[in-house]
């Protein structure tokens, strides 16, 4: 024993019996096998592979800058076909205007990169102008204007002051309170305003009736409408001073204007039949004498300054001289036939048969000799006669006139 290791007696006789046991045991083995069967050694397999080549990647350099006035994006290396979009962008007071190396316009540019490429962006400062803005008498602008750069569009308005109205904007042919300017150079634009034109416009009416308006001030190229009508009993004739016979007017006012309507009582048989002669025929007034006079200056379309003998016969003068007429029928004398309606002659109801008869002109020849004279008048539509004696006849441009007539 050797350090606790145990050795066992060696016995040559357990050799041999080991032996006599084996030999039988591998005799055995070698004759179980067929004889052409072969025992295959184990081997390594090794599998035989091709490696292909790894394609070779070709790329190119995309070279951008920027000119003075902006800055540029996206330059460096890329694969061949690539697409790569850059970018131009003008600094404040700068504008792009294209590409060197490249027809584009636009500030984005895509390019696909087949070569080495180089581009640069371009820009330019943009002019600046001055915009002036000023407003005439009457009115007031919305801006004074400034300084712009080119292509800025600035909208003005202009605003009248009461009484006043936009016209135009200087030499721009734009009637528009409002206009866009758009600035391209040094510009001066002036709003121009006027004085708006007022009128006055005296609606009345004469006994009878009554209108829908008394009028007022109105600015030119208003329109004013007004209805005259009639009160029970009576009938309108026409508007004084246009001549116009239909109660409702509809003018358009352009100066200064005064109308009447002109109403007249419808007939009355109980006046018809206040006749002195009651046989069929010719009536003749015969009553009491009254008189009629009209002083100078006052309004021949006032009821008090016409001798309405009849609802057809409304006898006045003109303040601009002249002879009489018929403002019931006429707005104003007609030298040959006025009084219309009427016809007269020199002398008195008891010649009545012996006398000729004419417009009133060709009666008495010269108005201003017919005072004191004996005249008769003849109604025609009614078929009346009664006796007129002017006592004065205002000579020139004042209209003033009186005499004394018959009545029923």
């Amino acid at each position: 024993m050797v350090d606790g290791v145990i050795f066992a007696a060696y016995k040559p006789e357990s050799i041999h019996l080991k032996k006599s046991i084996l030999i039988p045991i591998l005799l055995l083995v070698l004759f179980s096998c067929s004889p052409d069967e072969e025992i295959e050694a184990p081997t390594n397999t090794v599998q035989n592979t091709t490696l292909e080549p790894e394609p070779l990647v070709v790329q190119y350099t995309l070279t951008v800058t920027a000119g003075d006035g902006g800055g540029v994006t996206n330059g460096g290396t890329f694969d061949e076909g690539s697409d790569v979009t850059i970018t131009a962008t003008p600094n404040e007071g700068y504008r792009f205007t294209g590409w060197e190396g490249n027809d584009s316009t636009s500030e984005s540019l895509t390019v696909t990169l087949n070569s080495n490429q180089t581009y640069q962006a371009l820009f330019e400062l943009i002019p600046v102008y001055t915009l002036s803005v000023s407003a005439g008498e009457g009115g007031i602008v919305s801006s004074e204007g400034g300084t712009y750069e080119e292509g800025t569009e600035v909208t003005i308005t202009a605003t009248p002051n009461e009484g006043y109205s936009f016209v135009r904007w200087g030499d721009i042919e734009d009637t528009s309170n409002e206009i866009t300017v758009l600035v391209s150079s040094n510009t001066t634009v002036v709003a121009i305003f006027q004085v708006i034109t007022q009128f006055t416009v005296t609606i009345s009416a004469s006994e009878g009736g009554t209108v829908s308006s008394n009028g007022g001030t109105f600015i030119e190229g208003d329109e004013l409408s007004v209805e005259a009508s009639p009160n029970t009993g009576y009938e309108f004739l026409r508007w004084e001073e246009v001549d116009i016979s239909t109660s409702s007017l509809t003018i358009t006012v352009s100066s200064n204007i005064s109308l009447t309507a002109i109403f007249s009582a419808l007939p009355n048989e109980t006046n018809s039949s206040n006749l002195t002669d009651e046989n069929e025929g010719p009536a003749i007034w015969r009553g009491t004498t009254i008189s009629f006079n009209k002083s100078d200056g006052t309004n021949q379309n006032l009821e008090e300054n016409q001798d309405r003998i009849r609802n057809n016969i409304w006898i006045t003068r003109g303040n601009s001289g002249g002879q009489i007429f018929n403002i019931a029928i006429n707005s104003n004398a007609n030298k040959i036939e006025s009084p219309v309606g009427t016809e007269w002659a020199i002398g008195t109801l008891d010649e009545i048969d012996n006398l000729s008869f004419d417009y009133f002109r060709n009666a008495i020849s010269r108005p201003k000799n017919v005072v004191g004279k004996n005249l008769v008048l003849h109604l025609i539509e009614d078929d009346i006669y009664l006796t007129v004696k002017f006592i004065s006849w205002s000579q020139g441009k004042r209209g003033g006139f009186s005499y004394e007539r018959s009545t029923p």
